[in-house]
C-alpha cells in the first residue's frame, strides 16, 4: 500500500531503483555555472545529508541504483538553435558541457562501481535514454526520484515514468527547486498526482520492510 506520507508504505526491493537526478557539481557545487544559491539553500536544508542515508540504505539493500547526468556535446547539438529559456542559458553559459568538471556528480554523492550512470540531453531522464531498458532487464516496477530540479527533470521524469507503466515515488526532501515556493507547488498538483510523495524516511523504513514512526 502507499499514501503520501509513506505511512505503511513497503517496497519491494527486488522491483525498486533508486534514481538520482542531476546531482552534477554545475548544478549543486558552489561555482557551478548554473548553481546561484542552490549549494546554500542544499546546505541550509539538510538535503545532501538525507540523499547520503537513503544511497546508503539502498545500496545496503542490494538495490538497483541509476545516476542520470545531464550533458552537451561542445557547440550544443541536441539543442540545436532553439531559443526557448532553458537552452538558452545552457548555451549562454557554455554550461553541462560533455568531459568537464562540472558534469560530475557532486563528491558527497558519487557513484560506485556497482552503480549504473546514465548521460541525458533533455529535462527528462527517459528521454533519448536507456534508462527504460536498463529497468525492465531488472524488473524494475518501482522508480524512487531524488534530485534537482523539482520543476524541470523531476517533474519531466515522473511524467514520462507514469506514462510508460512505472510507480513513481519522489522522496520530497531529497529535491529541491530554485525556490521553495515552486518546489512545493510542484510537489503539491503534479508529483503528487503521477505519483506517490514520501520522505527520506519513509523511504528508508520502505526498503527495509519497516514502517516509518
Amino acid at each position: 500500500m502507499a499514501r503520501e506520507n509513506g505511512s505503511g508504505l513497503v517496497l519491494d526491493p527486488l522491483k525498486t531503483a533508486l534514481v538520482l537526478v542531476h546531482w552534477q557539481k554545475e548544478i549543486a557545487a558552489p561555482g557551478g555555472r548554473n548553481s546561484e544559491d542552490m549549494p546554500a539553500r542544499l546546505l541550509a536544508m539538510g538535503i545532501i545529508d538525507r540523499t547520503q542515508a537513503v544511497l546508503s540504505a539502498t545500496r545496503k539493500n542490494g538495490m538497483l541504483v541509476v545516476y542520470v547526468n545531464g550533458v552537451h556535446r561542445p557547440g550544443y547539438p541536441e539543442l540545436a538553435a532553439r531559443t526557448v529559456p532553458l537552452a538558452k542559458m545552457l548555451m549562454e553559459r557554455g554550461s553541462m558541457l560533455l568531459g568537464t568538471p562540472g558534469v560530475e556528480v557532486i563528491d558527497q554523492l558519487k557513484p560506485v562501481d556497482s552503480d549504473i550512470v546514465i548521460e541525458n540531453h533533455s529535462s527528462s531522464c527517459f528521454c533519448s535514454t536507456c534508462l527504460d531498458l536498463v529497468l525492465r532487464a531488472r524488473g524494475i516496477t518501482n522508480i524512487v526520484l531524488t534530485g534537482i530540479a523539482t520543476h524541470v527533470a523531476i517533474e519531466s521524469t515522473a511524467r514520462d515514468g507514469f506514462n510508460m507503466g512505472y510507480t513513481v515515488y519522489t522522496i520530497e526532501d531529497c529535491c529541491t527547486s530554485t525556490s521553495q515556493e515552486i518546489h512545493d507547488w510542484t510537489i503539491k498538483n503534479v508529483l503528487s498526482f503521477f505519483g506517490f510523495v514520501i520522505d527520506a524516511e519513509s523511504y528508508i523504513a520502505a526498503i527495509d520492510g519497516r514502517t516509518a514512526q
